[in-house]
């Protein structure tokens, strides 16, 4: 059969999603626990497959895999052998074609970082929509071979609350590390220190003039949305990461257990649409 997972994970202790030799990735870690407990139908040839893959020290609160096993596991199942830094929040059989890599219809990420001072919101968010509407994003990504070259922006958006700036992005897929550096796009803007009309000429026409990612600290892979597939979390497993997110005293592990915590609340309570979205967005 073929089982999809939603996995959670704070980041900071992770060299990275993907496997790499000899360094703590998250799929690596991940692996290593399946193939103990003998859920890999086939370990050479799992036809394994991850949704994105998050740089170094970037969290999620969704990021889901997919792979062929002899039975469906259980979140408890596997939250028992994983780390408290790694949760399963939901486990689910899919259809034998499911790729949760070429079927996710859009990817949501957040970042959070204290409010600079001073910070010019209104001018971010005029920032932000030229971005939502961007030619190209040759200055917002680094160009890697095998990696996406396009992606489709449905909502860039920006706002502060309690001292705290917070940027969301929604998009069919994103280039490597465009999100980090849209933020530091944004905060060039918001600083006073690029103005809206250079942001809005290279978002048409390109150029050399780039941003350095921010730091992945404040960085978290929100939600990936399928049509007909939803992976509402276990009530032990939120309560599992959610006190390992209030072990960590930063600002993105707090938002993370916010999220996590209003999406379980929201959907006791009955709601089904997805809060986390802004409201008109509704992604194809």
């Amino acid at each position: 059969m073929r089982v999809a997972l939603r996995l959670a994970y704070e980041g900071s202790s992770f060299s990275g999603f993907a496997r790499q030799p000899k360094q703590r990735t998250v799929e690596g870690v991940l692996l290593q626990h399946l193939r103990k407990a003998d859920l890999l139908e086939n370990p050479r040839e799992v036809r394994y497959e991850a949704a994105a893959r998050t740089d170094r020290g970037v969290g999620a609160l969704e990021q889901v895999v997919a792979f062929d096993s002899p039975r469906l596991p259980t979140p408890a199942e596997l939250n028992s052998l994983l780390p408290p830094d790694l949760s399963v929040l939901s486990a689910a059989a899919v259809p034998p074609t499911f790729s949760p890599r070429r079927g996710a219809l859009f990817r949501h990420y957040r970042y959070v970082l204290p409010l600079p001072e001073p910070f010019d919101l209104r001018e971010a968010r005029r920032g932000a929509k030229l971005l939502e509407t961007a030619h190209t994003f040759t200055p917002f990504s680094k160009q890697e071979p095998g990696r996406y070259r396009s992606c489709k922006l449905f909502l860039v958006g920006i706002r502060a609350e309690g001292g705290v700036l917070k940027a969301d992005f929604v998009a069919t897929n994103f280039l490597y590390q465009q999100v980090r550096r849209m933020v530091g796009a944004l905060l060039s803007v918001g600083r006073g220190e690029t103005g809206v009309e250079e942001l809005w000429e290279l978002t048409r026409a390109g150029g050399k003039r780039g941003w350095e990612p921010a730091q992945p600290e404040g960085l978290f892979l929100a939600r990936v949305g399928y049509r007909g597939l939803r992976l509402p979390p276990d009530p032990q497993a939120v309560d599992r990461f959610s006190e390992h997110l209030a072990k960590i005293p930063t600002l993105r592990s707090a938002e993370m257990r916010r999220t996590l915590v209003d999406e379980f609340e929201s959907l006791n309570k009955g709601r089904t649409g997805d809060f986390r979205i802004w409201q008109g967005i509704s992604p194809r």
